[in-house]
């Protein structure tokens, strides 16, 4: 065998071999998500993956794929990914418009110096095309009618006309609020607001600034802890709040009193979701995923759900004394638009039927 014959066949043994190490490597499991959202038609997911920078500046998602952060869009019914676009930072909000032809997501991110980069995303759902880039806003949502998104920044909460994104107004009773809801009804907007380091309900009323006056708005009383989420009832009832320890606070959504407090029994920061038609309220463990429903008429425990590996990964680094950290609640958890089954951000996106729990769905590369 002369020289050129020996490398041609030594080379095709070395990737022959490789293919073989390659095809026996084993099984890399599907990340789990930060955040879930379910499209209103319910024939498509929404799930996003934190993750990485490259290290650079101005940063850039890390280039590999099981490091960057990723949000994706899913086909229910086949588990096919549509979409993918990557990201960095933690996700700690997916949600589809009322009508499902938008997709927004809230992404928190500071450099290690303290400088704060985060910022709501926009896509259209149908395309997957980039609609809008909010910059240095942290928490959003849709109203009911599909017609404005509301956006907080650090000073500001703004209106815009998702038509053609123009600036509406500003709601100044919530500015530089932790996190914004619409109310059921469209009329007003819901926020977490810090106050002489203290957090409370605050309620502003968006009928005055049609009308062109100030924004009128009511408060609830103050908790000592920091909470980061509004889960608002479709029928304008109520309202809940997740807090540590398995605590659920609910409120009467026209007054912001306090209407009753539930346990989940679980150690985990709560996260709190209604059902489609208002009548189960369910809360999610933040630190490791499992979920519990109540029927809301009778206070009463219909079903609970647990998952071996249904941890919480945040990427964000803060000083170990530091007690505000809303990347610890993304919305992880969240009903089908028919309310058979939730979503719940472990073993890469998985579907469970609502009554008796029974697996329907995984997600994930």
């Amino acid at each position: 065998m002369d020289r050129r014959q020996f490398m041609t066949t030594t080379a095709g043994m070395i990737m022959a071999a490789a293919c073989a190490n390659l095809a026996a490597a084993p099984f890399v499991p599907p990340r789990d998500p930060q955040c879930v959202a379910f499209a209103p038609g319910g024939t498509l997911v929404a799930t996003g993956c934190s993750g990485l920078t490259d290290s650079t500046f101005p940063p850039r998602p890390h280039p590999d794929v099981r490091k960057c952060g990723v949000v994706a869009v899913w086909d229910v019914q086949t588990g096919k990914r549509l979409f993918r676009w990557e990201t960095f930072g933690d996700l700690t909000k997916l949600a589809f418009s009322p009508d499902g032809t938008l997709l927004a997501a809230a992404r928190l991110f500071e450099t290690a110096d303290g400088l704060a980069l985060h910022e709501v995303r926009v896509w259209d759902a149908t395309t997957g095309r980039l609609v809008k880039l909010l910059d240095r806003c942290h928490s959003f949502d849709f109203s009911p009618d599909g017609r404005q998104l509301a956006v907080l920044s650090r000073s500001k909460c703004a209106l815009y006309d998702v038509k053609d994104w123009a600036k509406e107004t500003l709601v100044k009773p919530l500015g530089g609020a932790v996190t914004v809801s619409f109310a059921a009804d469209g009329l007003s907007l819901i926020g977490v607001v810090r106050d002489e380091g203290k957090y409370r309900l605050r309620l502003a009323s968006l009928e005055t600034l049609r009308a062109g006056e100030t924004a009128t708005s009511q408060e609830s009383l103050s908790l000592d802890e920091p909470f980061y989420r509004v889960a608002v009832a479709v029928d304008g009832s109520l309202l809940a709040t997740g807090h540590d320890d398995g605590n659920i606070v609910v409120w009467d959504a026209a007054t912001l009193d306090i209407r009753s407090r539930l346990k989940t029994g679980e150690r985990g920061l709560a996260h709190p979701f209604f059902s489609p038609d208002a009548k189960l309220l369910a809360a999610g463990c933040q630190e490791n995923g499992d979920v519990v429903i109540w029927n809301l008429a009778e206070r009463q425990e219909v079903g609970r759900f647990t998952f071996e590996k249904g941890g919480l990964r945040t990427y964000q680094s803060r000083p170990a004394g530091a007690t505000f950290r809303p990347e610890r609640d993304p919305t992880r958890f969240c009903f089908s638009p028919d309310g058979d089954a939730i979503l719940v951000g472990a073993y890469g996106g998985i579907l469970r039927a609502t009554s008796g729990g029974q697996e329907l769905r995984r997600f994930g590369d």
